[in-house]
């Protein structure tokens, strides 16, 4: 069977924030943290957030706007996707929730200002990081929806939807089968 590199996770938990921080070893040395933040929605279901970026000692908060381009990025990746069961196993019963934080109109606003590739329509940016998602969901479907249930969200009906590989969602709910 294959290896897959991962980074050594360290677990830090406050609160309603549960964090696996790791360093990242590619060009240079970044600690990156892969949050998951609880949160209620309207109808009183409990879900985590699951963000993920650079590590800022100071405020103790990620920073998921940026691309360090440090040269370990499938390392990085399999880190991230790693802390998901363990996420699972140590909150039962929650899901995950998944957006990239290039999914908002106001990213689409601000990178217009900013970016060198003058979209024309759609910016080319947005949604960027939850494609790099549905694409390894998409890929691994058959084996992960074993253990874990996946919903889209589908933006035409405002509501997450039973998960179709190959559709486009903008986030995506993720629950572990019991």
């Amino acid at each position: 069977m294959n290896k897959i590199d991962i980074y050594e996770t360290n677990l830090s938990i406050e609160s309603t924030i549960v964090q696996y921080l790791f360093e990242s070893n590619g060009e240079k040395k970044l600690i990156k943290a892969v949050q998951y933040s609880g949160f209620k929605t309207q109808t009183g279901l409990i879900m985590y957030n699951l963000g993920f970026g650079d590590y800022d000692f100071e405020t103790k908060s990620i920073s998921d706007n940026e691309s360090s381009n440090n040269g370990d990025m499938r390392t990085v990746f399999n880190t991230v996707l790693n802390t998901v069961p363990k996420f699972f196993q140590d909150n039962p019963g929650f899901p995950i929730y998944v957006q990239g934080s290039d999914s908002s109109d106001l990213f689409e606003e601000e990178c217009r200002i900013s970016c060198f590739k003058n979209c024309d329509e759609a910016c080319k940016n947005r949604n960027r990081r939850i494609r790099i998602y549905t694409y390894f969901v998409n890929k691994h479907f058959a084996a992960l929806s074993k253990e874990y249930l996946f919903f889209g969200y589908d933006e035409q009906k405002e509501t997450f939807v039973e998960y179709v590989p190959q559709n486009n969602y903008i986030a995506v709910l993720v629950y572990k089968k019991k």
